[in-house]
């Protein structure tokens, strides 16, 4: 028998039986994992498996590869679903469907769960400049699923100054000098991203744009395409 617990971010679930659910969880030590939820369409529980509630996860599982049984106990609930601003909580949305998309199950992923919990209180707590950090965590999660950019120094030049655009072929940096004449094949880098200005909208659209580009070269390399919730979520802004 196969027993754990675990804080975990819910993901999504479906429909199983006229009284259960299947909940997938990105969970802080396991990654993401999916389950069967008994009773989860009580509807004095099925506030507990709203999309990005932060909940205390029981899983009991025969053997590995059997479905495991969960249970779930609310610590925190998202109430993206209560906020006026459409942006905010498209962004959540976005961002829990491309964990979804983007992780196999079973991959322990404890930095990325932190960063997920952690940009998704920002933005339900009106922090400002929530864009630039969702911006910023698309980054860390094209890194971790093997597309990092390299924005530290300029491929060409190997100098730190005046970084203005990024490859798409190699996703490093290039200085404005060195891109001379090649701006056009090139992708913009805003300042926001390697510096501490700050964003403003055209910043924050050009930095989705360069996230979008290496998230569309992830997606062909798994044969699938990208939550269409991501689109949603950026033409609200």
């Amino acid at each position: 028998m196969i027993v754990w617990k675990n804080k975990a971010l819910v993901l999504s679930k479906i429909n199983y039986s006229e009284t259960s659910l299947i909940l997938k969880i990105f969970t802080e030590k396991k990654g993401i994992q999916t389950g069967l939820v008994r009773g989860g369409k009580n509807i004095k529980k099925s506030n507990i498996f709203e999309a990005g509630n932060l909940v205390l996860a029981e899983c009991k599982a025969r053997t590995e590869d059997s479905l495991s049984i969960l249970n779930c106990e609310l610590l925190e609930a998202n109430s993206g679903i209560f906020i006026e601003d459409s942006s905010k909580f498209l962004s959540i949305i976005a961002l829990l469907n491309l964990i979804e998309f983007s992780l196999l199950e079973n991959e322990a992923e404890e930095e990325l769960f932190l960063k997920s919990y952690i940009l998704i209180k920002n933005i339900l707590s009106n922090q400002n400049f929530w864009l630039e950090d969702y911006v910023k965590w698309e980054l860390f999660l094209l890194k971790k699923i093997g597309f990092g950019l390299e924005l530290n120094k300029c491929i060409v030049s190997n100098s730190s100054k005046s970084l203005s655009f990024v490859s798409p072929k190699s996703g490093c940096a290039v200085s404005k000098e060195a891109a001379i004449g090649w701006e056009s094949k090139l992708l913009p880098l805003p300042s926001f991203l390697i510096s501490s200005n700050k964003a403003n909208t055209a910043d924050i659209k050009n930095g989705l744009s360069l996230t979008t580009f290496f998230l569309l070269k992830f997606s062909k390399s798994i044969n699938k395409n990208l939550p269409f919730t991501r689109k949603y979520f950026i033409d609200s802004i």
